[in-house]
């Protein structure tokens, strides 16, 4: 152990270079570390700036190009009403906005507000009307002949004098709504008299020439006329005929062929479905009626679903409509309003553009639109969006007032959000958002900027830490060596003094003729001549170890016969050793092969192997050596039977200035050079020192010299 003195001098010097390396290197990395890291939230900054300013720039493009649209169908439908003093303007009118309404899918109506606060709709395709809408016809006088027939009719039950009677007055009369009155009363009694061809006959040309024209109820008289002739068909077994006439009735009463109120449409129209599927239930009809039949009630639920729509816009959007545009025209010219109303729970999108310069305004009313909100979607905005977002990595998504999403991106919304705009006017009123997609790991490491950066700031990173890994290393290993050599001086100093001491001693008790006897005297020879080997062999440790570690070492290679080197080396040191009561004992197979050597470097490393065995016996005071060929290979293995190696010891027993770990190895004598030398001679001959051991059971190092290759 090192005294203290040499401990605080040792923890001081560390401390130095590891301050003078924090100072010269990890400071300044600290420095561009951090630097790197502000250019990576710079970048990042900048960047998410740029994506700002794109995104912002995408969207106002897509409001705009919104806008844009919109204010060209507004200026076509300008364009339309651009001629209402002219002597046809109805007509034409009408026509013109009918053109704009088949061209345009955005438009989903075209209303005209009067000034009497009542809207009208004048192009729209109505299934029905509101109650009381339908058009009532005045009482027209009744001909004798047909009251006569009804007398005989509903009175008499003579229905023969009926029929004949109803025949004389669809004869006699002229107008339109008397004979189809008197036809249908001519239908009727047929049927009640059984002559259901004739009574067919009568209701076809009812639905044929009178489709129209309306009895004294406003009932249209084809409307009544299909549906007795489909219970007639049905009547007389005709289920196809049947079919066919309910179908045609279910089709006319969908494409409004008549003006009805919501409760004669609705009687009518039930009264036909149920026809049809009491027909469906009882008989087989072919696969084309029931198709047929189920894409017609496909679109009788949309049109019901665009009437009521557009019938709840016309019954209770005035008022709205007067909070929002002045009565007087004068104000709204050249205006341009856009709204959204809302109403039972209805959306409705409205435009009302003023009126041109010029243009007068006989009707004292406005003009307006309705827009589709699923044409204005689907149609308008998805393509736009589509149009200018052309980037895989910005998403976006349309939300309705609610918040909910109306309107996506192919693939669904993720990463941060970047810019939320409303349209122009908030119309329509939703928002439009725009998000920017987290870029993957992979693609930022490899193509963004900030990867730069990050790779700077790992590099620097990596660099600090394998050169603080470093420099501790070399600290502690040069402290460490510093032990080594504190330790192998000291042990050097003991070694030499310890012979010199017992050499000197002797030398001058010899010299004084102090030792009685020739036997005493014979005896310190041989010490005097073991402890002066024992400092050459030390001196030559230390030599040739030094010219090693320099490179300077030569050898001289020639064929040595090993065994007898064996035998001599063997004999020599069990002489020496014989007085401690020491056993060397060779095992040599014969005849060993010659090998290519330096004499003189491998009787060093076989005497250090010796030496070694002998220091560490401990009690067990025995050591062989053996010699013999394996696998092209000559062996020569040194055994001992004292202290063993631990372990984790064994691979740094070779290495300079070690000695064991524990304290019984520690008071061992020795240089910590012995196995050095070894391992470096044995390697220059091409060979190897193999090592196996037990602690408290001995251990066996072995040499591994290669035979010449016409050796077997």
């Amino acid at each position: 152990m090192l005294p203290m003195s040499n401990m605080e001098t040792s923890i001081h010097r560390r401390r130095r270079i590891l301050l003078h390396f924090f100072l010269g290197i990890g400071l300044p990395s600290l420095l561009l570390g951090y630097l790197a890291f502000r250019g990576i939230q710079n970048d990042i900054a900048l960047l998410e700036k740029e994506q700002l300013n794109e995104h912002n720039t995408i969207a106002q493009q897509i409001t705009n190009s919104i806008n844009d649209k919109i204010s060209a169908l507004e200026e076509a439908f300008l364009d339309s009403i651009a001629n209402l003093q002219s002597p046809q303007r109805g007509s034409a009118v009408l026509r013109s906005l009918e053109r704009l309404k088949s061209r345009q899918s955005l438009v989903e109506e075209v209303f005209f507000f009067e000034s009497a606060e009542r809207i009208q709709l004048p192009l729209a395709k109505l299934l029905f009307l509101s109650s009381g809408s339908a058009k009532s016809l005045p009482p027209q006088p009744r001909p004798s002949a047909l009251l006569l027939g009804e007398q005989y009719e509903f009175q008499q039950k003579r229905y023969q004098e009926a029929l004949t009677s109803y025949k004389q007055a669809f004869a006699q009369i002229s107008n339109h709504q008397a004979k189809a009155e008197a036809l249908n009363a001519i239908a009727r009694v047929q049927i009640k008299s059984n002559l259901f061809p004739d009574a067919i006959k009568s209701y076809e040309t009812i639905a044929q020439d009178y489709s129209n024209t309306r009895m004294g109820g406003g009932m249209p008289s084809g409307l009544a006329a299909r549906l007795e002739l489909g219970d007639l068909f049905s009547a007389i077994d005709d289920s196809s005929s049947a079919v066919q006439t309910f179908i045609r009735l279910y089709q006319s009463l969908i494409h409004a062929e008549w003006e009805l109120e919501k409760s004669q449409y609705e009687f009518f129209a039930q009264q036909a479905e149920e026809s049809i599927d009491e027909i469906f239930s009882q008989d087989a009809p072919m696969q084309s009626y029931q198709s047929t039949f189920r894409m017609l009630r496909s679109e009788e639920k949309k049109q019901r679903e665009i009437t009521e729509r557009l019938l709840t816009f016309q019954e209770n959007a005035a008022p709205n409509l007067l909070a929002k545009v002045p009565r007087s025209m004068e104000n709204s010219r050249n205006a341009l309003r856009r709204f959204t109303l809302d109403i039972a729970g209805r959306t409705y999108l409205v435009s009302i553009p003023g009126e041109r310069e010029g243009n007068g305004n006989e009707d004292n009313g406005i003009w307006g639109l309705l827009l589709s909100s699923e044409q204005l979607k689907a149609n308008l905005l998805a393509p736009i969006i589509r149009q200018h977002v052309s980037s895989e990595d910005i998403h976006w998504i349309v939300k309705g007032r609610d918040g909910q999403a109306i309107l996506k991106s192919d693939d669904s919304a993720s990463g941060s959000m970047t810019v939320r705009a409303n349209f122009a006017g908030n119309f329509p009123p939703w928002s439009l958002e725009l998000y920017q997609q987290d870029p993957r790991l992979f693609e930022t490491l490899l193509t963004s900027r900030r990867g730069i950066y990050l790779y700077m700031f790992v590099l620097l990173a990596g660099i600090l830490i394998f050169g603080l890994t470093l420099t501790i290393r070399i600290v502690t290993h040069e402290l460490e060596l510093g032990k080594m050599k504190s330790d192998f001086v000291s042990t050097i100093s003991h070694e030499f003094k310890s012979p010199l001491t017992s050499i000197r001693q002797l030398s001058e008790m010899l010299q004084a003729g102090r030792v009685p006897s020739e036997e005493r005297r014979q005896r310190y020879y041989n010490v005097l001549l073991e402890q002066s080997e024992r400092l050459s062999l030390l001196i030559d440790n230390i030599l040739d170890f030094a010219k090693m570690e320099e490179g300077k070492k030569e050898f001289e290679f020639e064929m040595v016969d090993i065994g007898p080197l064996l035998e001599e080396l063997v004999s020599t040191i069990q002489q020496q050793v014989r007085h401690e009561g020491f056993t060397v004992q060779a095992e040599i197979d014969k005849p060993l092969p010659s090998i290519q050597a330096d004499r003189a470097a491998i009787t060093q490393a076989i005497t250090n192997l010796i030496d070694n065995a002998i220091k560490y016996s401990a009690g067990a005071k025995k050591v062989f050596v053996r010699g013999f060929t394996q696998n092209q290979y000559l062996i020569i293995a040194v055994q001992d039977f004292g202290l063993g190696i631990e372990p984790e010891e064994i691979d740094k027993v070779f290495e300079r200035f070690y000695r064991g770990g524990d304290e019984l190895t520690r008071t061992v004598k020795g240089s910590g050079l012995g196995l050095t030398l070894v391992k470096q001679i044995v390697q220059a001959h091409h060979g190897s020192v193999h090592v196996e051991s037990e602690p408290g059971r001995g251990s066996t190092f072995s040499i591994r010299l290669p035979l010449p290759l016409t050796e077997v």
